[in-house]
């Protein structure tokens, strides 16, 4: 996979900063899938939602996308151990989602990072991090799919894909679950 620059993300850093137990997973650079599947024999994908509806402020920036302009935005729970370890939250424009990424719209429960990562002119940029508020859209639709979890704090990384001209932001939010070894 080739890599691709981007112009920095506003409220979202270049780094992550501090000690956290959940680092090797935010800087991880190959495929978020693949590092799952071998923690998690078990893994799956459960689509929470799909459909066009209008990309976060932030989200729009990215994109170049006018503030009223709807997007395809694809919400999945990457499951482990029966638990969810990874809230991912995909964002393409109606004028992205052609060629190659017209199928995008129809994968269900396929991985997305499984059909990034297999072809190798897909590019993607560097990854950009944040500690959600729980003011911030992605936290509060996090909780809103799973009411019954408790509060904690949660980490994202985002990163654009471009296949050819066509964009796709991928952002996933961590649960601290994640950076425990399976089993405990």
């Amino acid at each position: 996979m080739h890599r691709m620059h981007d112009r920095q993300d506003y409220g979202w850093q270049a780094h992550v900063v501090g000690r956290l137990p959940l680092r090797p997973w935010l800087q991880e650079r190959g495929s978020l899938t693949a590092r799952l599947k071998r923690q998690y024999p078990d893994f799956s994908v459960k689509v929470l939602s799909q459909g066009w509806r209008k990309p976060n402020v932030d989200e729009q920036a990215v994109l170049r996308l006018p503030a009223a302009t709807h997007a395809w935005v694809r919400e999945v729970m990457l499951m482990g151990q029966g638990q969810p370890q990874v809230f991912a939250h995909s964002v393409i424009a109606r004028k992205d989602l052609r060629g190659a990424w017209c199928q995008l719209r129809h994968i269900g429960r396929v991985p997305l990072g499984a059909a990034l990562f297999a072809n190798a002119s897909v590019q993607r940029g560097r990854l950009h991090y944040r500690k959600l508020s729980s003011a911030h859209p992605l936290y509060k639709a996090f909780y809103r799919h799973f009411p019954e979890q408790t509060r904690q704090v949660l980490w994202a990384r985002r990163s654009l894909f471009c296949l050819r001209h066509y964009r796709l932001l991928v952002t996933e939010v961590f649960l601290p679950s994640c950076a425990q070894p399976p089993g405990r």
